[in-house]
């Protein structure tokens, strides 16, 4: 949970300790450079809007570790999810056209691959660890709070929006005179809603995105990866002079470029949400 106390702390002792047993490797962010940058440019958000990322961060350029920015650009998401909430409505609306099967299709996909459930991924006593919900006002205060910092404007109007249909809401359902039609529309229009937003949810917020994470952390992993018999060729072309062996790796301002070494751990600073997703893709597809 992001700004959580608890997974400050989480984030902190993991690094610490790797780093006190000489292990501690690449520390992947779910953060972009654009998304990064502007967090940085406010003083507000960096001493008092500390969240697990930037105590991450903190930590890499103590130790002198590498900092990967390893999510999807936020351009690239926002146009994403513009996209992603067209076909879902279009396909909503034409049933006669397959579009129902479309859309049942893609958030069961989405679903399967972005949240998979069993005995080898975190489950429900992870999401409603006490710790975690203990801390939780912290983070309902400071989440918000620095989208109003980072991007005024659109906190201001996304806020807007809700207390509009908050207002609106409480309207309809204040007067008993209501009727079983109206009823029925407005629980209509909250199920399209909700068959929308899941689609946007677990394709383009979800899946999508953890496919770009899975590939930053595979990619420092190579780094730390057993020295394998290669050739001089194969040693001549390596993509970059110090020997980083990943691929267009996106490094935080100020933060040492990774270089292959031996018993390194990487470490991913996620959303509860990615996990699952994540660790499946690391685990099951065949690189």
């Amino acid at each position: 949970m992001h700004y959580n106390p608890s997974s400050i702390k989480l984030a902190t002792d993991s690094i610490n300790a790797l780093e006190a047993d000489g292990q501690l490797g690449s520390i992947i962010i779910e953060s972009c450079d654009i998304r990064w940058n502007a967090t940085m440019e406010s003083n507000l958000v960096k001493e008092a809007l500390m969240s697990e990322m930037k105590a991450a961060h903190d930590l890499g350029m103590k130790y002198q570790r590498p900092v990967v920015l390893g999510d999807q650009r936020i351009n690239i998401t926002v146009s994403a999810l513009k996209s992603g909430a067209k076909e879902a409505v279009l396909d909503l609306f034409q049933p006669w056209n397959g579009g129902w099967g479309r859309l049942t299709e893609s958030i069961s996909s989405s679903r399967k691959v972005a949240v998979p459930t069993g005995d080898q991924y975190l489950g429900l006593g992870s999401f409603l660890d006490p710790k975690l919900w203990g801390a939780a006002p912290v983070s309902f205060i400071k989440y918000p709070l620095s989208y109003f910092v980072k991007s005024p404007l659109f906190a201001a109007a996304v806020f807007g929006l809700i207390i509009l249909g908050g207002v609106d809401s409480s309207d309809a359902y204040v007067a008993d005179s209501a009727s079983a039609t109206d009823l029925l529309q407005s629980l209509s229009i909250s199920i399209l809603e909700t068959v929308i937003f899941a689609r946007i949810f677990l394709k383009e917020l979800l899946a999508d995105r953890n496919e770009v994470l899975a590939e930053s952390i595979l990619e420092q992993c190579r780094n730390y990866e057993a020295e394998s018999s290669s050739g001089w060729l194969e040693k001549l072309f390596q993509t970059n002079n110090n020997g980083d062996k990943s691929t267009g790796a996106i490094y935080a301002p100020g933060s040492v470029v990774g270089k292959p070494e031996d018993g390194k751990t990487v470490v991913a600073v996620l959303g509860l949400a990615h996990c699952n997703g994540i660790k499946k893709l690391l685990t099951e597809t065949e690189s």
